[in-house]
């Protein structure tokens, strides 16, 4: 079963993106945890209670610096107690250090400690991948290094940051996915998180191919006009319905 979500516009009103995704059969929004803050602009009250009362289901997606865990982690916690969510993202970076072939085992470390605090209280962990922009978590390698050390934590793909079909291919075979980013890419930028047709992804190949056995929740990391999130997410689901009626 496939569900469709969207990363929210932080910096439009809370409520008109609730109302988006409602009017455009979105099934819930990621909203992100960064440095101990819920980042949704244009909430005046508390933030936590606000988007609880919307009453819209929403997945935390937690930007964690390696250093970050230890101060974190206790305080995503509480926060995803509060919402009463079995689920949450991390997306791991490192501004902090200088990243060396010893750093995905410090990761893989810090990871399997938050996820005996997570799954202890029923709360899946997913781990994203990252770009060259912050390459810890980035080559196949290291993707391998820390689900060997951690094998009951979950993938997040994001599409947008694999410099190839071959690496997509890599990751793929080390891990299914059971949550995707989607958005576009051109292959010769390091970062870019583009409208569908935007960029050089061939998604129809990616789904027909390399992820023809995904089952699970699709994510548009597409902060971008209505019209450009609507017809990505049309363009990826027409895709997806042709492949499940063969």
């Amino acid at each position: 079963m496939i569900s469709y979500g969207r990363s929210i516009r932080w910096f439009n009103h809370y409520k008109d993106e609730v109302k988006f995704s409602k009017l455009n059969g979105f099934d819930f929004m990621q909203v992100w945890y960064f440095k101990g803050d819920i980042i949704v602009d244009r909430i005046e009250v508390d933030k936590k209670e606000f988007i609880k009362k919307c009453r819209f289901p929403i997945i935390f997606h937690a930007v964690f610096d390696i250093s970050d865990f230890d101060e974190h982690v206790p305080k995503l916690f509480e926060i995803l107690t509060y919402f009463n969510h079995h689920e949450v993202i991390i997306h791991p970076i490192c501004e902090i250090e200088i990243i060396t072939s010893e750093t995905i085992y410090k990761l893989a470390g810090n990871v399997k400690k938050a996820n005996e605090i997570f799954s202890k209280e029923g709360i899946t962990l997913y781990i994203e991948n990252n770009s060259r922009l912050d390459p810890i978590n980035y080559h196949a390698e290291e993707v391998e290094i820390l689900f060997s050390i951690n094998p009951t934590v979950e993938f997040l793909l994001d599409i947008a940051h694999i410099d190839s079909y071959e690496h997509l291919k890599k990751l793929v075979n080390i891990k299914m996915p059971k949550m995707l980013h989607i958005s576009d890419k051109h292959f010769n930028k390091i970062h870019e998180h583009l409208p569908i047709g935007h960029g050089d992804l061939d998604y129809q190949f990616i789904f027909t191919d390399i992820l023809k056995d995904f089952q699970g929740k699709i994510i548009f990391e597409i902060v971008d006009e209505d019209n450009l999130i609507k017809n990505s997410k049309n363009f990826i689901k027409k895709i997806i319905d042709m492949k499940n009626q063969h």
